[in-house]
C-alpha cells in the first residue's frame, strides 16, 4: 500500500488510469481515470474532518476529562494566587513583628520609661524656671493646670496628630527608581551626592537605628496613624533608638553604603500598619 501511495505521489501532477481486473469475469475490466493531486486533497479533508469530530467527541462527552480539565485549570490559577497572598501576607507579618519588637526594645530600655527627648523639647519646659514658679506659687492649681496642659497639647500633636503629607523628598537628589512590590522593592531610590543630609518626612519616634551588611545605616522612624518610615543606606545617623524627632530633623547622611547599594542613594520605603505602600503617594518633588 504504501509503494502505491509513492507512485501516485510520483505522478501526482498527470493525469493516470487505474484498471480493476476480475478474475472471475475476463473482458470485463472497469478502468478510472483521475489525478492523483485531486485524491490527496480527499485524502487530507478526510483527515481534518476526522480529526475535528474526534475533537468534538472530546469536548463535548465526559471523555474530556480524561485528557483536559478546565475546573482543574482554574482551581490550580486559584490556588497559585492565594499561594502568592499569603506569602505577602506572611512577610507582612514579619515586618511588623519586627517593628513590634523595636517599639518593646524602645519602651524597655529607655530611662524611666519615657522617650528621649532633645534640647528643643527641654527648652519647652525649663526645669529650673518651672521649680522656681511652682514653689512660688505651690498653692496656685491654675498654674499647675496651665503647665500640664501645656505638656499635653505638644506631646499629643506629636503622637496622636495625622501626618502633613503630601511632604518635601527628604533628601536632595534624583528618583532613578520606583516602588515596585513585585520586585521586591518595597521603596524608592533618590540618588544623591555623598553626605548629603537626610531629613525626617513627619513628626514621630526613632525605632530602630542599627547597621545591616545589606543596606548599611539603617534608621526607622514610627509616625502617627500607623505609618512607619524607613531610611536605609546612610553612611551616619545622628538620631538613636527612642529619640522623639520634628518633621525635617536631619537623622542622616547619605551615601554608597551596603553590599546591595551600587552608588550614593537613599532608599526610602513608607509602611502603614504593616503593609509596603508607595512613597510618591506621600511625596512631592
Amino acid at each position: 500500500m504504501l509503494d502505491f501511495l509513492k507512485k501516485l505521489y510520483e505522478q501526482r501532477l498527470k493525469e493516470i488510469t487505474v484498471i480493476l481486473l476480475d478474475d472471475s469475469r475476463p473482458g470485463e475490466d472497469n478502468s478510472y481515470q483521475f489525478r492523483p493531486t485531486k485524491f490527496f486533497a480527499f485524502l487530507t479533508l478526510v483527515c481534518v474532518m476526522l480529526s475535528m469530530f474526534v475533537a468534538l467527541i472530546f469536548m463535548l462527552t465526559p471523555l474530556g476529562a480524561l485528557l483536559y480539565s478546565k475546573e482543574d485549570a482554574e482551581m490550580r490559577a486559584q490556588v497559585e494566587n492565594i499561594t502568592q497572598r499569603v506569602i505577602a501576607l506572611q512577610d507582612s507579618l514579619i515586618v511588623r513583628d519586627y517593628q513590634l519588637s523595636e517599639m518593646k526594645d524602645v519602651i524597655r530600655l529607655s530611662v524611666d520609661t519615657t522617650l528621649a527627648m532633645d534640647d528643643r523639647f527641654s527648652s519647652m519646659f525649663d526645669n529650673d524656671q518651672q521649680l522656681e514658679d511652682l514653689f512660688a506659687n505651690r498653692f496656685d492649681d491654675n498654674l499647675i493646670s496651665e503647665r500640664v496642659s501645656t505638656s499635653g497639647i505638644i506631646f499629643s500633636n506629636i503622637f496622636k496628630a495625622a501626618p502633613d503629607f503630601p511632604t518635601s523628598f527628604p533628601v536632595n537628589g534624583s528618583l532613578t527608581r520606583g516602588y515596585e512590590p513585585e520586585n521586591a522593592h518595597y521603596g524608592i531610590d533618590v540618588a544623591t551626592k555623598e553626605e548629603e543630609l537626610i531629613t525626617s518626612i513627619a513628626d514621630g519616634t526613632i525605632v530602630s537605628a542599627s547597621w545591616t551588611i545589606s543596606d548599611g545605616y539603617v534608621i526607622s522612624v514610627q509616625h502617627a496613624g500607623g505609618l512607619l518610615s524607613v531610611y536605609k543606606h546612610c553612611s551616619s545617623l545622628t538620631k538613636k533608638s527612642g529619640d522623639v524627632i520634628l518633621k525635617g530633623d536631619i537623622i542622616g547622611a547619605t551615601g554608597d553604603v551596603g553590599v546591595s547599594s551600587s552608588g550614593p542613594h537613599l532608599h526610602l520605603e513608607i509602611w502603614k500598619d504593616g503593609l509596603p505602600q508607595d512613597p510618591a503617594i506621600y511625596l512631592i518633588q
